[in-house]
């Protein structure tokens, strides 16, 4: 199977800054090398398995859950998309959020939406809204999502 590296090392890099962790915690919470990191977000990384991504992902998946625990008086409201999905000063429901990005299609904040309120939340809004009316976005998203699930997933 043949992925796109840079898509790859771009998403990976953009998730980690957004969560705010380092290279080199990154590599210790998934085991993989500081360099593997380095040269994956910087598109010099060859031969990458599947296992090496899902286990970078899954590490920022922890780190995040980590940091909401730590942080548990302070929460987060909204995850950061790369499109303003609000531009009210009110904050919508998670689900009217979820539905918006959903409705976008856009890999990095999809993948942002999994990571921030899981896998099963962001299943369940999709399943639950008038999204399930349009068959070619449904299709489109059951795809990402489960690849997305496949990339946080440490079977």
């Amino acid at each position: 199977m043949i992925y796109d590296m840079e898509f790859i090392g771009n998403t990976i890099k953009s998730a980690r800054k957004r969560t705010g962790i380092t290279q080199t915690k990154l590599a210790e919470l998934s085991g993989v090398s500081r360099a593997t990191i380095n040269a994956l977000e910087n598109m010099k990384a060859k031969d990458i398995s599947v296992n090496t991504i899902s286990a970078i992902l899954g590490a920022i998946e922890l780190y995040i859950k980590q940091k909401k625990t730590s942080e548990s008086t302070l929460r987060v409201s909204q995850p950061k998309f790369n499109f303003p999905y609000v531009w009210s000063n009110q904050s919508p429901s998670d689900e009217l959020l979820i539905k918006k990005v959903l409705e976008r299609t856009i890999f990095d904040d999809v993948i942002t939406l999994c990571l921030h309120y899981g896998v099963n939340k962001v299943t369940e809004v999709l399943y639950a809204s008038n999204l399930k009316h349009d068959a070619l976005l449904m299709v489109s998203l059951k795809r990402m999502i489960k690849n997305i699930q496949k990339g946080i997933s440490r079977d």
